[in-house]
């Protein structure tokens, strides 16, 4: 009897044993089991910067010609003769921009004048009407005195979008007009006159 008895004991132990054994293992078998995820993917950011592109009569320069009669070399004039050339000035980049003329420009026998405006425009804003004159830049054709001479040149003079406001948006278009005229009071033969213009835009 006292065989029996200690054999069931030590099997007892063994069996309490590999119950602690199993229950250990299910506790394990619970924390490393499956999980739930979710996952969001952000839009990937390309960064480009804007473009500032001014263009005249489609072109970038330098020596950009006049449209017209008024060619880069103009010969032959005699007193009261007039010559014109348009130039269509546009923003053709991405950003706004403010746009200016500087002119400079030579006549020793003081026998020129030329008369620039605004003729026509395109885009979001324009004047009522036309022609669009600028301080200092004449105010007509068929006189003398109508005209700016020359020599009279004009630095970062603002060419604006419509009156008050000089932004100039993508896509806006200016058409412009040059006349020059050898002054009828011009006694000097074969004189001679250069005129520059220059348009600037900035950001």
């Amino acid at each position: 009897m006292k065989a029996t008895a200690i054999l069931t004991t030590k099997l007892g132990r063994v069996l309490l044993s590999a119950l602690a054994v199993g229950a250990v293992a299910s506790v394990g078998v619970m924390t490393t089991g499956a999980t739930f995820t979710d996952q969001v993917t952000m839009a990937t950011v390309s960064v480009t910067g804007g473009s500032l592109d001014l263009k005249a009569n489609a072109g970038d320069g330098p020596n950009q010609a006049w449209a017209g009669t008024l060619a880069a070399a103009v010969t032959g004039m005699k007193p009261g003769d007039e010559q014109s050339g348009t130039v269509q000035v546009t923003n053709s980049g991405t950003l706004p921009f403010t746009a200016s003329l500087t002119t400079t420009g030579t006549d020793a026998s003081a026998c020129y004048v030329s008369y620039f405006r605004e003729t026509s425009a395109t885009g979001a804003t324009k004047a009522a009407t036309f022609p669009v004159n600028f301080t200092g830049m004449g105010t007509a054709i068929g006189a003398d005195g109508t005209g700016a001479a020359f020599t009279a040149g004009v630095t970062a003079l603002a060419l604006p979008d419509n009156g008050a406001d000089l932004i100039w948006e993508t896509d806006d278009v200016k058409n412009y007009t040059l006349t020059v005229r050898m002054k009828t009071s011009c006694a000097t033969n074969a004189a001679a006159g250069t005129l520059n213009y220059t348009i600037n835009a900035t950001q």
